[in-house]
């Protein structure tokens, strides 16, 4: 067995791993009972999308993946639970807790459906040839740009983000109390 072949194996193994680690978690987000789970699902299911990224050998995708969606997305989320008002979460819960138990098949084939549709599209579609690497900008490019030419628009997003989380712990006090 040529070293080839064995790397092959060990991608596509690492690929079902972070597949049914995708699809698992998220099904549960999709069917989880507690709001605050339903969002640790999610970033579960972010990161492995970035594992993914990662395997298909595109680090900087994978990085934003994990910055962008597993990190301020998911912090968003559990901010706006944070804000909305524990006795909401909870009438929304009662009200809704049995239909969701009902309609558990009914994801999964929903998501069965949608599955095989996309398989059919990526059958179905004339992909180009691989792109060469010399035409893509690496990360380093990327970096400099960001540190360079963009420090002062990246600098006053973290500002902000710095601002609506310090907020937004605020306003959560003041309601606890």
């Amino acid at each position: 067995m040529s070293a080839l072949t064995l790397l092959t194996r060990g991608e596509s193994i690492a690929f079902l791993i972070l597949a049914l680690v995708a699809l698992g978690s998220t099904y549960k987000m999709v069917t989880s009972r507690l709001i605050t789970h339903a969002a640790l699902f999610m970033a579960l299911s972010f990161t492995a999308v970035a594992g993914v990224f990662l395997l298909l050998e595109a680090e900087f995708v994978a990085a934003i993946q994990i910055l962008i969606y597993t990190g301020a997305i998911t912090t968003m989320i559990l901010f706006a639970i944070m804000l909305s008002g524990l006795a909401e979460i909870r009438k929304d819960r009662e009200t809704r807790g049995p239909l969701w138990m009902k309609s558990d098949p009914l994801v999964l084939v929903v998501g069965g459906i949608f599955a095989a549709f996309m398989c059919y599209i990526y059958a179905a579609a004339n992909l180009p040839e691989a792109i060469t690497p010399e035409s893509l900008p690496t990360v380093k490019a990327i970096g400099s740009a960001l540190f360079t030419k963009y420090v002062i628009p990246f600098e006053v997003a973290s500002i902000l983000l710095l601002i609506a989380m310090v907020g937004a712990i605020i306003l959560t006090a003041k309601e606890a109390e």
